[in-house]
């Protein structure tokens, strides 16, 4: 951002450095070693390390389910990675998908929680404006930027419509059908800035032959009351039918504002509050041709994140040490409280027309959303954060298949044009980098894939990219105008030996458009770009009672968008710049098991290595700092464990029992250049991990016309753990380091009836 003060959302370096402790064996399995050739960066010893970790833990570890609980015989899991429907078995991509039921089960609500269940993701607030701004990371890239004269790394989309910035991410789900994560660069199918990977997200699409929906009510900790209502109306039977739906959440804040130890406000922070309608239509007059059109709109009013700083700096003018005992007693200082609101309208239009043997398909978007925030470090600070934008997209497609269907192809183009303003002000020292933005941007592309044999595929695939940007200051007469343009390009290929096994390798380069530095607006910052190989493999064993994918990866990191010191400002200022070059590399695996009727259990293990190649940067005094083999980003370990088991108590009730751990790895916020001058500790966040139970009880009848219903007893952080989410540490004025602290023990009821 402008000031580096306004550290709530500066990006640093950060990585995660705890490692989980892995029973080593010598598996038979050898499918993991096809990446030896591939994967001649590492040492044998250091590969051949890996892959016993990966396969030990597939062997050893408890519990997960992503789209289903149950693996069975005929299990398929339905993606649009590669927007053709197709079985995630089959597709050669690393992909973690799950349905809106599985992650209620978990005990998940938010859309960030997604991230518990993914390895190698990781979704936390960006700095203290809590639910309104997001920071994700997909393998070591994180999204970064929130303004509109940068972009993220990540790429988000909902119902194939772009979500350009991540806002509103820590909200409930509503009426999901599925959620699909690819990890990796994107940029073929889903253009700019998906260097990290994408997130699809498809909601419940209206159902042309029958009425139905559902009412759901929960309550719970902190007076907690959430109601859900979704109604599924038939126009015309097989023909048309709309889906209206709406949700309002509600619960008090965990926390209280103050400072020191005996100042309290008495102001709740960290509470919650939504409002969230949709509606969709469906036409489908034939098999040749269908429109779908979604509209939603969401409404968030809250305070923000409990935030606590760990030192004081300025003598408590710049910084105040938060050093009430109570954890849950956050930075609160001054006259106006502080709060996190806004408001975002999307409508998106989805037509599919069959020509001949090919499919065209038009998907149209709009989307509008403003956001403010207030956020307080200080006594003497605070910091007003807002954007007001509006975005419009247009993408066009045609697909289809010949030579027997042994050649899949598709071309496309998208356009788009996203225009606002961000404000950004210091209040207290009168500093104001507010700005206005316009982005344009069209591209073509395509992706075919041929089988060249029996069971072997090769899948390439181009994009060309042309982007156009405008930034001027809201307070001066800076102004700047910069075009970019780059190629995003995919080849792989992919052997079936039998149906329930895939061995793929891709290799992949994706970028990150350029963008105009907010605060010296003169400065242009060029493309960043990622190039990415792949091995994988994805199988189903043991007559398909166990699934088990798994992949490696190593990324070349190009021109690193990065904030840096200004040394010639007569005031801490940040710039951005392209800092420097890095590498990436990791492994992921997902297991899930089946090994009895009702009882399911499954894991899922990410592990990346993500440092500086060569990183020369400046302190605010100018001094040169080698930041070169520091961390750039993301969590270092991650796993999670599911158990699920359902039993029939009798003809008309049905239990389900269900434990999730999730654990999360340290986070390094600052590399040992800046850890030197902190206090120890000051430079991370330690790791953490949660535990969910559910206990759900499903009666299949009540008698008469009533039908069934089904009532859920669910806690969240059962063990009542004390942990941050996030963090900001900068070295200015002698050191400044901040927390986010995360939700303590909740507990609920959740009643869900369809009909």
């Amino acid at each position: 951002m402008l000031v580096s003060y306004n550290f709530w959302l500066i990006n640093l370096i950060h990585d995660r450095t705890s490692s989980v402790p892995l029973p080593l064996c010598q598996p038979e399995l050898t499918v993991l070693l096809i990446g030896e050739g591939l994967m001649a960066h590492f040492s044998k010893e250091r590969l051949a390390g890996l892959s016993r970790s990966v396969i030990a833990f597939a062997l050893a570890s408890g519990a997960f389910a992503t789209s289903t609980e149950v693996v069975a015989q005929d299990d398929v899991i339905v993606v649009t990675a590669r927007k053709i429907e197709e079985n995630i078995q089959d597709v050669p991509v690393a992909i973690t998908a799950f349905s809106g039921e599985a992650l209620e089960n978990a005990g998940l609500t938010e859309f960030a929680d997604i991230a518990l269940l993914t390895p190698n993701f990781d979704v936390r607030p960006n700095g203290a404006t809590g639910a309104l701004f997001a920071d994700l990371t997909i393998r070591g890239q994180s999204s970064g930027f929130l303004t509109l004269n940068a972009d993220q790394a990540v790429g988000i989309n909902i119902n194939g419509a772009p979500i350009t910035r991540g806002t509103s991410l820590f909200t409930n789900l509503f009426d999901v059908e599925r959620i699909e994560v690819l990890k990796g660069p994107q940029g073929t199918l889903f253009g700019k800035n998906t260097t990290g990977g994408v997130v699809n997200v498809v909601t419940t699409a209206p159902d042309t032959a029958s009425f139905g929906g559902y009412a759901e009510f929960t309550v719970g900790s902190f007076d907690r009351t959430d109601a859900e209502l979704v109604v599924n109306v038939p126009l015309s039977t097989n023909v048309a039918a709309v889906r209206l739906g709406a949700a309002l959440t509600h619960r008090d804040g965990f926390g209280e504002g103050g400072s020191g130890l005996d100042t309290l406000t008495g102001r709740q922070l960290a509470d919650d509050d939504e409002m969230f309608f949709r509606g969709s239509v469906l036409v489908a007059p034939g098999p040749s041709f269908s429109i779908r059109l979604n509209a939603d709109y969401h409404e968030i009013d809250e305070s923000t994140s409990i935030f606590r700083s760990l030192r004081s700096a300025g003598g408590g003018f710049l910084a105040l040490e938060s050093t009430n005992p109570d954890f849950y007693v956050g930075n609160d200082f001054r006259v106006e409280a502080p709060f996190a609101v806004s408001d975002e309208l999307n409508i998106n239009a989805t037509v599919e027309l069959e020509i001949g043997n090919a499919t065209a398909t038009s998907i149209t978007s709009y989307r509008d959303q403003s956001s403010d925030t207030l956020v307080q470090s200080a006594p003497s600070t605070a910091v007003r954060l807002g954007q007001d934008s509006d975005l419009f997209a247009q993408e066009l497609r045609l697909a289809g298949s010949t030579q027997d269907d042994r050649l899949v192809w598709k071309i496309g183009a998208f356009y788009s044009e996203e225009k606002g303003v961000d404000i950004d002000r210091l209040i207290g020292f009168g500093l104001d980098s507010s700005t206005e933005a316009e982005n344009e941007t069209w591209s073509v592309f395509t992706q075919n894939t041929f089988q060249v044999a029996p069971g072997v595929r090769l899948t390439g695939g181009v994009r060309y990219t042309d982007e156009k940007r405008r930034v001027a200051s809201l307070v001066t007469a800076a102004e700047n105008e910069a075009s970019f343009d780059g190629w995003s390009w995919l080849g792989s290929i992919d052997y079936q030996p039998n149906d329930p096994l895939l061995l793929y390798a891709s290799v992949s380069r994706g970028f990150r458009s350029g963008a105009i530095d907010q605060d010296n607006i003169s400065t242009i910052v060029q493309p960043e770009f990622v190039t990415n190989y792949e091995i994988g493999f994805k199988s189903d064993l043991f007559g398909r009672l166990a699934r088990l994918n798994a992949a490696l990866f190593y990324s070349d990191y190009t021109d690193i968008q990065r904030t840096a010191f200004d040394p010639d400002s007569p005031i801490p200022v940040t710039v951005l710049r392209n800092a420097a070059e890095a590498t990436i590399w990791g492994f992921e695996a997902e297991l899930q098991l089946a090994p009895a009727e009702g009882l399911s259990f499954g894991g899922t293990l990410g592990y990346t290595n993500s440092e500086f190649d060569e990183f020369l940067d400046q302190d605010a005094a100018g001094n040169i700092i080698d930041r070169s083999e520091e961390p750039i980003g993301g969590p270092e370990w991650q796993f999670s464990l599911n158990a699920r088991y359902e039993t029939d108590l009798s003809d008309n009730l049905r239990l389900g029992l269900q434990a999730n751990y999730f654990y999360i790895g340290e986070e390094e916020l600052a590399g040992p250049s800046l850890a030197a001058i902190l206090r120890p500790g000051e430079a991370v966040v330690d790791d953490y991990g949660l535990l969910n139970a559910q206990i759900d009880l499903e009666i299949l009848d009540f008698g008469g016309d009533f039908g069934g219903a089904e009532i859920a007893l669910f806690g969240s952080n059962i063990l009542d753990k004390e942990y941050f989410t996030s963090g900001i540490a900068l070295g200015l004025f002698g050191g400044i380091s901040n927390r986010l602290v995360g939700e303590p023990r909740q507990w609920g009821i959740r009643v869900t009836k369809e009909f």
